[in-house]
């Protein structure tokens, strides 16, 4: 049988077609698998078997890293890929030992285009203007150069110790002017003596806000970007009203702040702050005039920190007030250190640190035990790489669980039970074996938390303090029976405590009569 033009034709075509399908599957045979993960749909991935935020999602992570025995997982979502890092080990080989390619950030429509946050040091992509942001934040906040700043953080303390005695069913909201006062002192040295300060208002507005905006994908134009092109009087464009509403609070901490400090230092009287330091050492200068002037990157540095470390004090002390409530022998061990060391006639400070390792460890579980941001600020990959056999594709998200590796039962026993002496030696001196919780707690690779250093002090005497002269306790409810908060949580970037009612009392008239007498000329 002859074989006419067109059968021929047909025949080249099935050839090419099966020797492209044999290449194709050869290729696909010699490239590494992806992580493993849980099986999905077409189409949709894992769309609809990942937790919401408010839903834990860090707890399906670690279960599914054991149900793959693997510390590295893989979840896809509408063809984006998510690969989730459940141990230090891993977190350190990809996003520190190969951060040149693991520091990029997804692109996030509503915080950065719609809302005005692309200036910050979370919303900024990896270059080299990110780079002038943490090269100044480092100038200001490495562990050498936090010192210099005790005597804002001794003050802000101070007026917490006096707000609690004045007013101590509101704890909490005494926490959040504590947080918010010692960054904008120390940041642009703003003396902020109650709520009502407009800084103070602003800068509330714009970080919770921008908290909340953080997660990658929290808006579905975040998913679906051509959205942002809407009119604002289109059906279900009132993300973009939200938006503008944000983006004027967004401009004003760039701007406001530092606009203040630098009339003050003009007239000379701005005092030390970070905002003064900066400007003496860069402000003459000018960063790479393609990227961003100084004045720029001062501007944006210094709201970043304010952004990003105004809400992770609060929800850390927060955190210590439920412990101390839910473990009481904790708050008398802590006492008892307490008055061997310092006494009932002085706080606590910063010289006493070597003196209170138990003061310490509690600073060190609070960390650990319910950490601020559960799952790390995602991290976006800019090249294929192979990890471990494993294939992550350009473009993929990379998360530290950092709940996972604050829990890992093998380095934290008992991890869901808050044990400080998990950190100390049985004869009470500190552990250096056990693993440090800031190694997770504040992120992970160059994008870790630049103010870790400054939280960390602030926290460590703010726990001091309170313990010193004050005794936290259970609430009596109308009944006459004691309150047991649930420890709830509310969940999200960032995890705070759900409201709790407590009881904060002075330890004896006393410790009552050493807070009424401080003065904050005396910080």
């Amino acid at each position: 049988m002859s074989l006419t033009a067109g059968d021929l034709i047909l025949i080249s075509f099935l050839l090419a077609a099966a020797c492209f399908c044999i290449s194709v599957y050869r290729l696909r045979r010699r490239r590494p698998h992806l992580p493993p993960g849980p099986r999905g749909l077409p189409l949709f991935g894992n769309l609809f078997q990942i937790p919401d935020l408010s839903a834990a999602p860090w707890h399906a992570y670690s279960a599914w890293s054991h149900e793959h025995n693997s510390d590295i997982i893989r979840v896809r979502a509408l063809g984006t890929n998510i690969v989730i890092l459940n141990s230090l080990n891993v977190v350190n080989d990809l996003l520190d030992k190969r951060s040149s390619i693991y520091s990029g950030r997804p692109e996030m429509v509503m915080f950065n285009d719609l809302c005005g946050f692309k200036w910050t040091m979370g919303g900024s992509s990896y270059g080299d203007a990110w780079r002038d942001r943490r090269k100044m934040a480092h100038h200001e906040f490495h562990s050498s150069s936090v010192p210099q700043y005790r005597q804002h953080q001794r003050k802000s303390i101070r007026r917490l110790l006096r707000d609690v005695l004045q007013e101590p069913d509101n704890f909490s909201k005494h926490v959040r002017l504590w947080s918010g006062a010692t960054i904008l002192s120390v940041t642009y040295d703003i003396n902020v003596e109650n709520h009502s300060n407009p800084y103070f208002v602003m800068s509330e507005n714009v970080s919770r806000a921008s908290i909340e905006l953080m997660a990658a994908g929290c808006r579905l134009v975040d998913i679906l970007p051509i959205l942002k092109h809407l009119p604002d009087w289109f059906p279900g464009a009132g993300f973009k009203h939200e938006a503008k509403r944000i983006r004027e609070f967004a401009d004003r901490v760039l701007n406001e702040p530092l606009d203040l400090a630098i009339r003050r230092m003009g007239n000379g009287y701005l005092g030390p702050c970070a905002a003064k330091s900066l400007i003496e050492h860069y402000g003459k200068k000018r960063t790479d005039p393609a990227v961003e002037s100084a004045d720029f990157v001062i501007r944006s540095t210094l709201g970043s920190l304010y952004i990003a470390g105004a809400e992770t004090n609060i929800a850390s002390l927060e955190t210590f007030f439920l412990a101390m409530v839910l473990n009481p022998e904790v708050q008398q061990k802590a006492r008892e250190e307490l008055d061997r060391v310092v006494g009932a006639h002085r706080l606590p400070d910063y010289c006493d640190n070597a003196a209170l390792p138990y003061i310490t460890a509690i600073v060190k579980e609070t960390l650990r035990w319910q950490p601020v941001a559960p799952l790390a600020l995602p991290h976006m990959v800019t090249e294929d790489d192979i990890y471990d056999g494993y294939f992550i594709p350009k473009g993929s998200l990379v998360i530290g669980n950092a709940w996972a590796i604050l829990h890992d039962e093998t380095v934290y026993p008992e991890p869901s039970k808050f044990n400080p002496d998990r950190f100390l030696y049985p004869d009470g001196s500190p552990n250096p074996n056990v693993r440090d919780p800031s190694v997770a707690a504040f992120g992970f690779g160059r994008r870790k938390c630049p103010g870790r250093f400054l939280a960390v002090e602030s926290l460590w005497l703010a726990i001091a303090n309170i313990l010193a002269v004050y005794e936290i306790g259970k609430a009596i409810g109308e009944d006459g029976q004691e309150i047991t908060p649930a420890g709830d949580y509310v969940n999200g970037v960032m995890c705070f405590p759900k409201a709790f009612a407590c009881a904060v009392r002075p330890r004896s008239k006393e410790h009552g009569a050493l807070v009424l007498d401080l003065d904050d000329e005396d910080a």
